[in-house]
């Protein structure tokens, strides 16, 4: 066997393997999307139907209009967007400082922040710290001996030239925020401030059954913007997570 042949059919076995992987992974999205359009007697039968015989969207009306699910809907919109706007701003200051200023403690700083934290903020200081140090500071040596500040040499050199990493780090913001279900189930008590990862959760079996469609429809509604924010900005992630990479 030639080493041609051999490259060739170990490409095979790759996308082969490949192509498995997403079809595991993409079968529930596929399958949540049938059902939501499904009605009740079409949800449990003994041969499973992809496409319905009977398609409606009446369990997207009845989550839209009969229910508080436009409201989780709404709070869950506002705290992830409030949310990336708050670590965005943290971190560009905490990852400027880390990369750029030398003090004791600094690396053990670093360190701990991603070990012992698995939340937004700290991962968000790392990553741009990370992708910071891939500036050369001759940049702004040149310019601070040209008269510009500190902070001008952050808000008009750094910046701009960070841009797919401030994208990376906004959107795994954004997407951390809104698939958030543990701070939203122990902080949150009144119907009118739950979010959609626990409105969705107390929603099955609320009225003594699950309505599997309706409940759907409403995880179908909640992929979306998650959706829209990765199709949007996915050319800028690979560079920015690639960039910020964490490194000494």
């Amino acid at each position: 066997m030639t080493r041609k042949t051999r490259a060739l059919i170990g490409n095979i076995g790759r996308y082969l393997g490949l192509i498995v992987f997403s079809i595991v992974l993409i079968f529930p999205f596929l399958w949540m999307i049938s059902t939501s359009f499904k009605p009740g007697n079409e949800i449990f039968t003994k041969i499973p139907r992809w496409i319905p015989k009977q398609p409606t969207v009446e369990n997207y009306r009845f989550m839209l209009s009969r229910t508080t699910y436009p409201v989780y809907y709404l709070n869950t919109l506002k705290v992830s967007i409030i949310t990336t706007v708050f670590a965005l701003v943290i971190s560009v200051f905490a990852g400027y400082s880390l990369s750029r200023f030398r003090f004791r403690g600094r690396g053990a700083l670093g360190v701990l922040i991603i070990a012992y934290s698995t939340f937004s903020l700290p991962f968000s200081t790392w990553m741009l710290k990370g992708y910071f140090d891939t500036i050369p500071v001759s940049l702004e040596e040149a310019a601070i001996i040209d008269g510009c500040r500190r902070s001008q040499v952050l808000f008009r050199i750094i910046l701009p030239l960070s841009a797919p990493g401030l994208v990376a780090v906004a959107m795994f913001t954004f997407i951390l925020g809104w698939r958030e279900y543990i701070y939203a189930l122990a902080f949150t008590r009144s119907e009118n401030l739950r979010l959609l990862t626990v409105g969705l959760a107390l929603m099955q079996g609320q009225h003594g059954r699950i309505s599997w469609g309706q409940i759907m429809s409403g995880a179908v509604l909640a992929c979306i913007p998650a959706i829209l924010v990765f199709t949007i900005l996915q050319k800028y992630m690979v560079q920015g997570f690639t960039r910020g990479a964490v490194k000494e």
